[in-house]
């Protein structure tokens, strides 16, 4: 089956048709949509800001980020299914729409920062953190030179600061993308 066949398939399912032809039912669930999306990138922001030093400076970065991490991906999980249940009402205008289609591209280019980002520089952050220097021991400071530990405090690129920076960057154009979507979308009549 091909690509729009498949769109107007899913275009004409009851859960589609009864989101499109219900007055209060779309809203309801973009509400949601907002909600969750709202929390949700909330939560990956403040990471993000304390990655790069910005706040909460005071708290060690493993423990705060595992303290957001149930909200994160609950958010996500109520973000993506009221998303889809959103998509499907339009799903063949959403599909064709460049704005969407830019914001699904970012949303994947996000979730492999993130990857990336978990992979080779969540380890190495928390060792270039401020807040870890302090409560490492002043025998291993010292074993340090003055030279080594400045560069340890603001090396940026080993630190994974650039993806923490990309990041926000990345789900700022994301919400973006979401208000141009709503504004540029048309509706589709059945058919």
């Amino acid at each position: 089956m091909e690509l729009d066949g498949l769109l107007k398939w899913l275009f004409e399912t009851a859960m589609a048709t009864s989101i499109r032809e219900n007055d209060w039912l779309f809203p309801m669930i973009e509400s949601f949509h907002v909600l969750a999306v709202t929390v949700f990138l909330g939560s990956i922001v403040w990471v993000d800001l304390r990655i790069l030093g910005v706040a909460n400076s005071d708290r060690g970065l493993r423990r705060f980020a595992k303290e957001l991490l149930p909200i994160t991906w609950s958010m996500f999980a109520i973000a993506v299914i009221s998303g889809l249940a959103l998509f499907t009402s339009n799903a063949l205008n959403y599909a064709h729409n460049i704005y969407f289609q830019l914001k699904i591209l970012l949303l994947v280019v996000a979730g492999l920062n993130m990857m990336i980002f978990q992979l080779w520089f969540s380890a190495r952050a928390e060792a270039y953190d401020p807040s870890h220097a302090a409560r490492v021991g002043a025998v291993q400071q010292a074993g340090m030179s003055k030279f080594r530990q400045k560069l340890h405090e603001i090396s940026f690129f080993w630190s994974g600061k650039w993806s923490a920076l990309l990041s926000v960057l990345i789900w700022v154009t994301v919400i973006a993308l979401g208000r141009w979507i709503g504004f540029s979308i048309q509706p589709t009549l059945a058919g």
